[in-house]
């Protein structure tokens, strides 16, 4: 427990630093209006469905670095890492470009409102500019975390957040000289955070790992296809969960924009939960996946009961003041009084069942790291596009019910997910899979 505890407080503090990032730009863009606030919310999710094409190097780079040094290879300790940053760049340059050039049209495919999409469209066009660096983040994220040194992870991204709240406040607001650019301003913030992050990173890994073949040493061949293999079925995963939540947003903003707006905070308040699920997934898929190259598999389907307990208690706790206290939270966010009143019961349901939903996270992340994403991958895209979609679609635009009725359906999704995932973790065919 305490090795698990010793991976995870980082990675919780790395993330939640992270996800504070997007908090800042959200509460600062919060001042421009509830139009900012969706268009801002509609860029983040279009964007992670890009994002998705290079999300599967965290789980991928951590898992292969720390299988090999759980067998104790005689491999250069960098090799996978050069190998995730070849892949960052590879499939992060052409999407980038792609898709900033194309950002006008695409943007008005996602949204209904007029004023919205204007506001919405050079955000949009910014974030995928930043496509590369952070895809190569997540590749250095995957190899920290990996070789059991998430502290400096932490320290990088928490120098990333102070600089962009620096820059947010000077971009956002016209301070500091800067001019006043409002919601872009947010997004170029957070694009330059990225980029300085990768430099960092790299001064790091330089230092501390000279002789372990960092930019030096050309990856093989068959490495980078096996990482690129264990993260596809991710990279799969997380495209169409990205393209399904951008649905999901159309469907919310079709209901109406204050909803749009409050269900834009919701998703950013049960992400401020889900931290420590996803922090203790990432500490127990390295822990699982050192264990099993040591050969110990009772050992390593410990680690992952004892991360899921871990999580279902912290995260309760957590929620409890979101579940007294909603209006408190909620006004960070939101200015209109509408767009509170209407998300009072559905933040306060998400805090008491976000501890449930957090196994989905835990297992899924160790599951994904040991080679076994192809079947989280067919959890998630059926019961998203069978399921949950559908009756979004049906309860939202069709019968013309509120935020309440749509978040009920998001819960139910949520929770049958959980299941169904920990269902994979305990029949043990993940103890099988080479790496």
């Amino acid at each position: 427990m305490a090795a698990l505890s010793k991976l995870a407080l980082p990675l919780v503090l790395a993330q939640g630093a992270t996800l504070m990032m997007s908090v800042i730009d959200l509460v600062m863009v919060g001042r421009l209006g509830t139009r900012a606030v969706a268009a801002l919310g509609l860029s983040v999710f279009s964007n992670s469905f890009l994002l998705a094409s290079v999300d599967g190097l965290v789980s991928s780079v951590r898992g292969v670095v720390a299988r090999r040094r759980g067998e104790r290879s005689t491999e250069p300790t960098c090799l996978p890492l050069n190998a995730g940053l070849l892949i960052a760049l590879v499939v992060g340059v052409p999407l980038a470009v792609a898709f900033s050039v194309m950002s006008a049209s695409f943007f008005a495919r996602v949204s209904s409102d007029p004023e919205v999409a204007k506001i919405g469209v050079p955000v949009f066009s910014i974030l995928c500019l930043a496509i590369p660096a952070a895809g190569m983040h997540k590749a250095f994220n995957g190899f920290w975390t990996g070789v059991e040194k998430p502290r400096v992870f932490m320290l990088i991204v928490l120098f990333m957040n102070s600089l962009n709240i620096v820059m947010n406040y000077a971009l956002i607001f016209g301070h500091l000289g800067a001019p006043r650019l409002g919601a872009k301003g947010a997004t170029i913030s957070t694009a330059l955070s990225l980029y300085v992050g990768v430099i960092l990173n790299c001064v790091m890994v330089r230092r501390r790992f000279r002789n372990n073949g960092f930019l030096t040493m050309r990856p093989p061949k068959s490495l980078v296809m096996r990482i690129t293999q264990l993260g596809l079925p991710i990279n799969v995963t997380r495209f169409f969960m990205g393209a399904g939540y951008v649905i999901f947003l159309r469907f919310v903003g079709q209901v109406g924009t204050a909803e749009l707006a409050a269900t834009n905070v919701l998703v950013r308040v049960t992400l401020m939960l889900e931290i420590f699920a996803t922090s203790l997934g990432m500490a127990a898929a390295t822990l699982v996946s050192k264990t099993v190259g040591e050969g110990d598999l009772s050992r390593a389907t410990q680690w992952g009961w004892s991360a899921a307990k871990m999580g279902i208690t912290g995260i309760t706790l957590m929620g409890l003041p979101i579940i007294f206290f909603p209006k408190v939270f909620l006004a960070f966010f939101l200015s209109d009084s509408y767009a509170i009143s209407i998300s009072v019961n559905p933040i306060r349901i998400e805090a008491a069942v976000t501890g449930i939903v957090s196994l989905m996270y835990i297992f899924g992340y160790a599951l994904n790291s040991l080679g076994d994403g192809k079947r989280i991958m067919m959890i998630c895209l059926l019961t998203q596009w069978l399921l949950f979609l559908p009756a979004v679609w049906l309860v939202g635009p069709h019968l013309h019910y509120g935020l309440l009725q749509l978040w009920l359906v998001q819960i139910g999704y949520g929770l049958l997910a959980s299941v169904l995932v920990t269902a994979l973790w305990i029949d043990g065919r993940w103890k099988r899979i080479k790496i």
